[in-house]
């Protein structure tokens, strides 16, 4: 200790340093020094000029160095130590933190181990690491903050593709400087007839019937760009339909960007708004049964009409089961009507029953109609009750004039009941006829449907020269 009260580097004080140490010392210009025990106990304890921190340093000498230090760096220092005595030098540095105190933070510092020529001291040097422990912070609040960047991003985009899915008005974006389509929604997948990977990176202006590639996308800017209310008018290539183009033109992150909305030309927004409100009060309030089953045959949704027809308490218990449950012919009648309407786009008035959830029968008509609502297919069923009309079976094929020309010629050349019977065979010749026709020559569901066995069909088709008809 000096006469001015500061500790100094005095002759023995320490042991004679090997050369060799001596020169690595010098080499290492540190910021602390430590001379420690075994033990960890602090012999000396003294600091750079520049570091700021003389009078808080000098408080370790005599104590333990393990009482400065976190708790974490505490079996750190320990670990270190036992390395170093017992490889008898060379290990590697470790990076230590002394705990705060009132009067000084909590301080961060990189020691290295050396000999100074006694076995029982160690001198260690110290590194201060606390503008790279700022550093590093600075650094973990960057990553925080651009993590909370990329989420509210990823909350931005969810929102985006919720609010245009939710939308039943096709919307498509398109880039400005290209052309093409950026994004859209299910309903213009719909509108255009096309899916959304066919759709994405191609020219929009393709979609239309155009004069130039780019007639369509240079009309829209132009009208987005004067912000007039006009639509554009442009005809589609697919289903040659005429369609009213709004757009919005807005920057994005590298370019200009045209937001369109597309809609059936001649049908306004509130026109459209009206209609749906329209149907959805025939939908909920109408007389008959409405029914939109998948192509599968699985019920999606169903008024309350139905609910009442086929005695259904909830309408929540009725959803994903097959309608075939509550048919009398079961999958025959659904199968009938989901294939011609496969076939044709519809079907019209076709008769069986329905059967209730109590077992009761009623007879019905019912009129299916193919709908192009995404993917898949959907059918939408039209039920109306018929049990008052006197003949519920579907409308048969009408007798022709060689049929009727043969009954009449029969007239006074035979019985009455040979007569009968010739005309039962004609309406039997055409039932089965009806029958095949309907099912597509499915013969099992056939005669299912007309309550035969298989091998009762195939004799009246052979007993009628049907076989090779059907």
């Amino acid at each position: 200790m000096a006469s001015t009260g500061k500790t100094t580097w005095t002759s023995g004080m320490i042991a004679r340093i090997a050369p060799d140490a001596a020169a690595q010392i010098i080499a290492r210009v540190s910021d602390l020094a430590l001379i420690v025990a075994p033990s960890g106990k602090v012999a000396v304890a003294n600091c750079s000029p520049k570091f700021g921190g003389q009078a808080h340093i000098s408080d370790w000498a005599g104590g333990q160095i393990q009482e400065t230090l976190t708790i974490e760096s505490v079996p750190k220092f320990d670990a270190r130590i036992a390395q170093f005595l017992e490889q008898d030098g060379d290990v590697l540095p470790v990076e230590l933190n002394h705990r705060a105190t009132a009067k000084f933070p909590e301080l961060p510092v990189r020691y290295t181990f050396h000999k100074i020529g006694s076995d029982d001291e160690i001198l260690m040097l110290g590194s201060d690491l606390r503008h790279t422990a700022e550093m590093q912070q600075q650094l973990v609040a960057a990553q925080i903050a651009l993590e909370a960047d990329y989420e509210a991003q990823r909350e931005h985009d969810i929102r985006l593709r919720v609010l245009l899915e939710s939308s039943e008005v096709a919307t498509v974006f398109v880039s400005v400087s290209t052309g093409q389509i950026m994004s859209c929604n299910g309903a213009a997948e719909v509108l255009l007839g096309k899916s959304r990977d066919i759709l994405i990176d191609t020219s929009f202006a393709d979609e239309f019937e155009a004069k130039g590639r780019k007639d369509v996308v240079d009309r829209l800017i132009t009208a987005a760009s004067e912000q007039t209310q006009s639509p554009i008018l442009a005809k589609s290539v697919r289903g040659n339909r005429k369609l009213s183009l709004n757009a919005t033109l807005f920057r994005g992150s590298s370019s200009q960007m045209l937001l369109c909305k597309i809609t059936p030309a001649g049908m306004p927004s509130d026109s459209v708004g009206q209609l749906q409100g329209h149907l959805a009060d025939l939908y909920k309030s109408g007389v008959d049964s409405f029914v939109f089953v998948s192509e599968a045959g699985n019920i999606l949704s169903a008024n309350e009409a139905f609910l009442k027809l086929a005695h259904i308490t909830h309408s929540k218990s009725i959803i994903g089961r097959s309608l075939a449950q509550f048919c009398a012919r079961g999958t025959v009648d659904l199968n009938v009507m989901i294939e011609n309407a496969n076939r044709s786009g519809g079907m019209r008035l076709y008769a069986t029953k329905i059967i209730s959830e109590h077992g009761g029968a009623r007879a019905v008509e019912i009129s299916t109609t193919q709908l192009n609502a995404g993917a898949e297919p959907i059918f939408a069923m039209v039920i109306r009750d018929s049990h008052r009309v006197e003949t519920v079976s579907t409308p048969m094929k009408q007798v022709t004039d060689v049929d009727m020309k043969s009954v009449i010629e029969l007239i006074g050349g035979q019985s009455l009941k040979s007569i009968v019977a010739k005309t039962t065979d004609v309406v039997e010749k055409m039932c089965i006829e009806t029958a095949v026709e309907l099912t597509s020559n499915n013969r099992v569901a056939a005669a299912e449907m007309l309550g035969l066995s298989r091998q009762s069909l195939y004799v009246k088709l052979r007993k009628y020269d049907l076989l090779k008809k059907t």
